[in-house]
């Protein structure tokens, strides 16, 4: 929809909001990956064969997977500031305990629940960029959370590798954890959907409504307003443009968690040069943190959008 040339100019506080979304995708990440930082310690602490922390990794994935789909059928009954408050809080709380783990079962017991609770994540984010920008901002917002994934992996890994060098394993993830508990409290206090928040104008709420954005779609589902699925909602989820997405991901996901996970080992059968190991990985993950916006704006480009 065209915007008037005689309208109000809209504010900016919807990019605080995106702020407020890519610091907590680099949270979510780093939480990720800081088992790839430890496991090597966490191998030879525990006596931990390769086999059983392919378990562990692995841990993360099943729950993750599993709850998918009830994470956004909460995500729809409580609206976004409250799942993300409880899933930073979750997830950050089940990280920090990972520093105190005793051996294998444990591990793998936190790093499924730490999977069931960054869930609701991309689900969360998804629904706070449709309420908050019009359509023609959208892709563009998109690209910038979702490079908070690379971003945090590049530039804070060296930071996980320092504090593990200096103090411990366990500490890489209290560190993690705690940080991620800190900001669960700074979302709840400072996050609202755009109809109750305080410091936004009503040029830019009609801008961003005007736009295509949905400003009152980040309010909880009314029980008399839920349809239930209708035979062309299913033939929707199968479709083949949809089944092409699907095979994407999977391709996607199954790369960047083989390079989260046991690349760094792959260079280094067999010694004990951890922080070598760490260094590769990070040096892997700065290319890709820097090159990731670049090919977002060439993919938007291409596709005409």
């Amino acid at each position: 929809m065209d915007i008037p040339v005689n309208a109000a100019k809209p504010g900016r506080r919807r990019y605080l909001t995106l702020v407020m979304i890519f610091i907590t995708v680099v949270i979510c990440y780093v939480d990720r990956a800081n088992l790839a930082v430890a496991s090597a310690h966490i191998q030879e602490e525990f006596g931990i064969t390769k086999a059983e922390m392919g378990y562990v990794f692995s841990a993360f994935a099943w729950l993750y997977t599993l709850c998918q789909i009830p994470g956004g059928w909460f995500l729809d009954r409580v609206g976004s500031r409250v799942t993300y408050f409880i899933a930073i809080f979750g997830w950050s709380v089940a990280t920090l305990f990972q520093g105190f783990a005793t051996g294998l079962m444990s591990l793998i017991g936190l790093r499924a629940i730490t999977g069931i609770f960054e869930a609701p994540a991309f689900p969360t984010n998804n629904r706070m960029v449709t309420s908050w920008f019009p359509e023609h901002e959208r892709a563009s917002a998109v690209g910038f959370y979702t490079s908070g994934q690379f971003v945090g992996l590049a530039f804070l890994t060296p930071l996980l590798i320092w504090i593990q060098e200096m103090l411990s394993w366990h500490w890489v993830f209290i560190v993690t954890g705690g940080i991620g508990i800190i900001w669960s409290l700074i979302w709840f206090k400072v996050y609202q959907p755009p109809r109750l928040t305080k410091g936004i104008s009503k040029a830019e709420l009609d801008y961003i409504r005007d736009g295509g954005g949905l400003v009152d779609g980040d309010a909880p589902v009314k029980k008399e307003a839920r349809q239930p699925l209708t035979a062309k909602d299913w033939k929707l989820v199968f479709h083949r443009k949809l089944i092409g997405v699907y095979l994407g991901q999977f391709a996607v996901a199954s790369t960047l968690w083989f390079f989260l996970t046991w690349f760094p080992k792959l260079f280094n059968p067999g010694k004990r040069n951890h922080g070598a190991e760490s260094r590769l990985y990070d040096h892997g993950a700065i290319p890709r943190g820097v090159c990731r916006r670049p090919a977002l704006w060439l993919g938007r480009g291409s596709a005409g959008t």
